[in-house]
């Protein structure tokens, strides 16, 4: 116990060294970063990922009204800008696109949670993130989709009518159902087959558990080499949430992969009895009554009349 005690004592020793000589530390070195509150590195830190994106919303809101359109917070180990006007948003994501396009190194949990920034909303910019846009823009968001999902649409429309109407009478708390429904049409979209009630559940439950855990494992982003000796039990419980999702979603996208394998085996073997089919018509070999006539017979016959 008195290791574990002088070992934080040390690290807790460094880090207040560390912060004292960035605050002693000219502007000039911060990198020109934009004005913010008063940050220390090591407390405040701390107190930032304890706060969830609702509750950093009204914070952003007098702070841009404090400093400006552009206000730098430090959240984690990196700062983030954050940025009020449409005008400077354009002017940065746009007319900058190339300097500002990736995105920077992903916190601990997320780069877990992310498959190691393996998704549309952690991964850099390079070859992934543009296959993901396109799979994103082409065929899930795109108009010419609107009319394929209509199947699903009525699918998910008949379980909500269903589930409203198995309630009993008096106050009915619709909230629950409706995002149950938009779940069945996301399950759906993403494994391209309707799943059983019981796996949509399985699905839901995992993934709730995680956004509803995700402040309690915020600090886990921070120093993770500390908080693996401090706070083990945490860490442990996150693995446990991280591989029952694996356990639910993994069977599932394999099993999408199966069928999306044998789909495409199909079609190749139908195109090739297509092709043997027109050789042989070609040839003047195909069985049949009219089969001798070879070129002429598949092109028509000498005598076809031309269409009127």
């Amino acid at each position: 116990m008195d290791l574990w005690l002088l070992i934080l004592v040390a690290l807790s020793v460094a880090a207040l060294l560390r912060a004292t000589v960035n605050l002693l530390s000219p502007v000039a070195d911060k990198k020109g970063l934009p004005p913010g509150p008063l940050t220390f590195p090591v407390v405040g830190n701390l107190l930032w990922l304890r706060k969830s994106s609702s509750d950093l919303v009204p914070v952003l809101r007098s702070l841009h009204a404090r400093h400006g359109p552009m206000v730098t917070l430090h959240i984690g180990s990196h700062p983030a800008v954050f940025i009020s006007s449409r005008v400077l948003a354009h002017q940065a994501l746009v007319h900058r696109g190339t300097v500002f396009a990736d995105r920077p190194p992903p916190l601990p949990m997320r780069r877990i949670l992310t498959s190691n920034q393996h998704n549309i909303n952690s991964a850099p910019y390079g070859p992934t993130w543009r296959l993901l846009r396109r799979n994103l823009t082409a065929e899930i968001l795109h108009p010419s989709r609107v009319w394929s999902y209509s199947r699903a649409r009525a699918w998910v429309l008949d379980i909500l009518v269903t589930e409203l109407k198995s309630q009993p009478g008096g106050v009915v708390r619709v909230v629950d159902h409706f995002q149950y429904a938009m779940f069945c049409l996301l399950v759906l979209m993403c494994f391209g087959d309707r799943l059983e009630e019981q796996q949509i559940k399985q699905i839901e439950e995992v993934q709730r558990r995680l956004i509803l855990g995700a402040r309690r494992f915020n600090v886990l982003n921070f120093w993770p080499q500390l908080t693996k000796l401090v706070l083990r039990k945490r860490w442990k419980e996150f693995y446990e949430l991280y591989e029952n999702r694996k356990r639910v979603l993994v069977p599932l996208i394999r099993a999408r992969s199966k069928a999306k394998r044998e789909q495409l085996s199909k079609a190749k073997e139908k195109w090739e009895w297509r092709r043997r089919r027109l050789d042989l018509i070609v040839r003047g070999h195909a069985p049949g009554p009219g089969a001798a006539g070879g070129e002429e017979e598949a092109g028509g016959g000498r005598n076809s009349e031309p269409l009127q």
